[in-house]
């Protein structure tokens, strides 16, 4: 029935497993599947008294939802939702709960109704005082004066998901669990949480590609947030799911509001992995010899600044950077090793293959080590013949690094080698102390007391790691 309860069209829902699921009329003038809202002539002035509109994606779970009470449920009729399904709901209510089928259709579904709902609902103009621009460091712009305010456009509604046990059907879980049903029409997901999770499953948030992808995909997502207290408590999410500083996130916030291009987190690292860290190493940087290991210039803190002591680049230093001068160490690193196999006697009890940032120069310090570990001092084998194609690259890459300067003796090797290893050790301790911080702050705000305790366990022996590696660097000079 159409918006007055007129009949315009028949459907049918098939028994069992047969296909198509659902059949109905066909298209008409009257009868726009694109347009219609099943049982829309009933929930009308429901969703209005409920300030929420549910949709669902079939008749049976519309008319089992009405028949339990739940009368702002509306379903798609053979189609997804679409702009004009968004139009007519967006009259009623400003909160749109999605409850489509958990399978990999609905979830589809489910993507698709974000997307049309974000694209029709009105947007609003929100009046935000630039002074607060950026709530971490309480900076402004150099070029925004104090007292000004800019205008950010933002979507005007509240989209939501319904979660709901994982292959179940709305007008099953009413069947069999109706409180739960109510309580999940009550407490629905947010649409930026069910990002959170849907978005980031299949990611690595310990790989630097994985921490970049998930910024990508949701920072668009943080930023149509009106409210600016949740805006800034899913930026704090962000930051310590991928243990990225919040500052730099809110400048590709900034960027993503202002319609700008993005750079840093976004931009710097959406190329393939490989891409990425030849682009970087490539970026000016000269070539180091065995007796001149990676300068630091450009900001990257050196071991007794007050700045690396907690772990934090200094602010100047954009992440990029930080993480560009990193892998020129570990290309430093691995280029001694294919000089002299033989310093993995030397490093080998300081640095893991899990202390590389670079997934090529790890998997190659792993190879290296291993030859060694099986008890040959050189390589009696062509190295191409050990190591994957995809790492030749980075291995000529290294062994230039090594072979443009001055050789130096046994002992000047084992001391760059050592030092090297030492540096990225710490580096590498200093980002798993920040992941670790980011993960006590959420077991104290949840007060989960054994993680808590586990916790300050691993960070006290993260710190004794780093008096150890400070101690030893002072005494090498």
């Amino acid at each position: 029935r159409d918006i007055r309860g007129r009949v315009i069209g028949f459907g049918g829902r098939a028994f069992g497993e047969n296909q198509p699921k659902y059949l109905n009329s066909p298209q008409t003038l009257l009868f726009e599947k694109n347009s219609v809202l099943y049982a829309m002539d009933m929930a009308r002035e429901a969703i209005k008294l409920a300030k929420q509109v549910v949709i669902v994606e079939g008749y049976v779970d519309a008319v089992i939802a009405h028949q339990h009470g739940t009368k702002q449920t509306v379903a798609c009729i053979g189609s997804a939702i679409t702009e004009k399904h968004i139009q007519q709901l967006k009259k009623l209510t400003r909160q749109v709960t999605l409850a489509l089928d958990p399978d990999a259709a609905g979830a589809s579904a489910t993507e698709h109704g974000i997307q049309e709902a974000l694209k029709t609902f009105d947007r609003t103009v929100v009046p935000v005082p630039l002074a607060a621009a950026n709530p971490i460091t309480g900076r402004r712009k150099h070029h925004e004066p104090r007292g000004m305010i800019r205008l950010e456009e933002q979507v005007d509604a509240e989209i939501n998901v319904l979660q709901l046990p994982p292959g179940e059907d709305p007008d099953e879980v009413i069947r069999e669990n109706a409180s739960l049903w109510d309580y999940a029409v009550s407490h629905p997901v947010p649409l930026v949480d069910y990002y959170f999770k849907v978005k980031t499953v299949d990611l690595n948030l310990r790989e630097p590609g994985g921490k970049t992808e998930a910024a990508k995909r949701l920072l668009p997502v943080i930023g149509v947030i009106s409210d600016r207290v949740k805006r800034d408590a899913y930026m704090r999410k962000l930051s310590g799911m991928i243990s990225i500083d919040e500052r730099t996130l809110y400048d590709e916030l900034q960027n993503i509001l202002k319609g700008q291009r993005t750079s840093s987190v976004i931009a710097q690292f959406s190329a393939p992995m490989g891409q990425q860290q030849a682009s970087r190493r490539n970026s000016g940087a000269s070539q180091a010899s065995l007796t001149e290991p990676p300068s630091e210039a450009g900001g990257v803190p050196r071991a007794g600044t007050q700045d690396a002591q907690d772990g934090k680049p200094q602010v100047a230093l954009g992440l990029d950077k930080w993480k560009s001068n990193t892998l020129q160490w570990e290309d430093y690193l691995i280029g001694l090793l294919l000089h002299n196999p033989g310093l993995s006697l030397h490093v080998c009890g300081i640095i893991a293959d899990g202390d590389f940032a670079g997934t090529d120069t790890r998997e190659l310090y792993h190879i290296l080590n291993s030859v060694f570990q099986r008890g040959s001092s050189s390589l009696h084998e062509p190295l191409e013949q050990l190591v994957p194609s995809a790492l030749l690259t980075t291995v000529t890459r290294a062994r230039k690094r090594i072979e443009s300067g001055t050789p130096l003796d046994g002992e000047g090797q084992i001391k760059s080698a050592v030092q090297c290893a030492n540096r990225l050790k710490r580096r590498s301790l200093l980002q798993l102390n920040k992941e670790l911080q980011y993960i006590l702050r959420e077991a104290q705000d949840t007060g989960d007391v054994a993680t808590k305790q586990q916790l300050q366990r691993q960070l006290l022996a993260i710190h004794q790691q780093l008096r150890t590696i400070d101690s030893a660097t002072h005494l090498q000079g």
